[in-house]
């Protein structure tokens, strides 16, 4: 601001200069609070950055042992409107060859010069818990070649085996890539390239795989059954472990640590576990959320709790400014305690900022201290 002195009278104008410098940074400070408030930034009380949610035990707990294991195989995918595996990638064609003399016909890879209507493929899927024969799975496919859509293809009967190197299943049927690629009703031009909707080198097979083979757990035979958090925590642990000893009486479950509960299988289950497990898992528990916000940088992405709450904190950005008197400021404001995340993103959305600048802010006030939540950037 600038200052003008004019002969003796230069402190009392000094003076004047100030009391209006303060003037103005205090119709801004009224300005800004007031938008906040409007908004609904501010909040009276306080509270934790976490928060309780109603859930029973078998949402939020698996058994141990009873876990999914992964599946994957080496297979062709044939039927392809010429969008298979091009010159090249001979493995493609070795496979046909060889797939071709078990079937009782003789041909070798030359006369496959030609062919692109089959692409190579890796095929993955999930084993499920006490899976039985003749129970049918999803199945994934995905081209390893050069092939540009597999859009329309059938894959061929794939043996799929278990880390052990074992097969456990087998997958065969009809892909599908969930899109297509666009066309006009008009004839292409040179150097017209289609659009697609989305990837074509990879797709499912709805129940496109049998299990030939089950994982045999025994779980009947368990005279104690250990559960486990899928998002560990200690407070979780114990409150799992509390609540079975209420249903079932004292001493039945104990927390092991922020991951695991064991729970005691009572006389009257032994031999019946399964039902035992069931009871266990219709517990109502009330369950603690970490205050935690993820981040996707490449998006732009924040996801947070809507009660994860601010201690006290003054914030100045350089790309949030306010125009005051035709002068501008910047916007520095101070955060009250009580305030959430969720509030100030949504005053900082309303002001303009950028959700870079949004990104900035938060990993800042978690750096002073203001902030108990963890952040996660993803």
């Amino acid at each position: 601001m600038k200052k003008i002195f004019v002969g003796n009278n230069r402190e009392t104008t000094k003076i004047k200069t100030v009391r209006k410098f303060r003037n103005d940074l205090l119709t801004a400070s009224v300005l800004i609070v007031s938008f906040l408030f409007t908004a609904g930034v501010f909040f009276s009380g306080f509270s934790g950055g976490t928060v309780c949610e109603a859930a029973t035990i078998g949402d939020i707990t698996s058994v141990y042992g009873a876990m999914s294991n992964p599946l994957v195989g080496y297979g062709i995918v044939v039927g392809l409107d010429g969008t298979g595996d091009q010159w090249g990638v001979n493995v493609t064609q070795q496979s046909i060859v060889t797939m071709l003399s078990k079937l009782g016909v003789n041909t070798d890879e030359s006369s496959l010069y030609e062919i692109r209507d089959s692409a190579a493929v890796m095929v993955t899927a999930e084993l499920p818990p006490f899976a039985v024969p003749g129970q049918k799975i999803n199945v994934t496919v995905a081209s390893i070649g050069n092939a540009t859509s597999l859009q329309g293809g059938v894959l061929l009967m794939t043996p799929l085996k278990g880390p052990n190197g074992k097969v456990y299943a087998l997958g065969q049927g009809s892909v599908s890539v969930g899109g297509n690629v666009s066309t006009d009703n008009v004839m292409p031009l040179p150097g017209y390239i289609p659009v697609s909707e989305n990837f074509q080198t990879a797709g499912i097979i709805d129940d496109g795989g049998i299990i030939e083979k089950g994982i045999s757990i025994g779980l009947n035979s368990y005279k104690t059954v250990k559960l486990i958090l899928k998002n560990p925590g200690f407070i979780n642990a114990e409150r799992v472990a509390s609540a079975i000893n209420v249903k079932f009486g004292k001493g039945t479950a104990s927390d092991l640590n922020s991951t695991a509960v064991s729970v005691n299988v009572k006389p009257a289950y032994l031999g019946k576990v399964a039902k035992y497990i069931s009871l266990i898992n219709a517990i109502n528990v009330r369950t603690h959320t970490p205050a935690i916000i993820v981040i996707d940088e490449r998006s732009g992405t924040v996801v947070m709790g809507g009660n994860i709450r601010i201690s006290s904190v003054a914030i100045s950005n350089r790309n949030i400014t306010i125009k005051i008197k035709h002068k501008r400021f910047p916007k520095a404001f101070l955060l009250k305690r009580g305030l959430t995340v969720a509030k100030l993103v949504k005053a900082l959305n309303a002001v303009g900022a950028s959700t870079s600048s949004i990104i900035s802010i938060l990993e800042t006030i978690k750096a002073a201290g203001a902030l108990s939540a963890r952040i996660k950037v993803i």
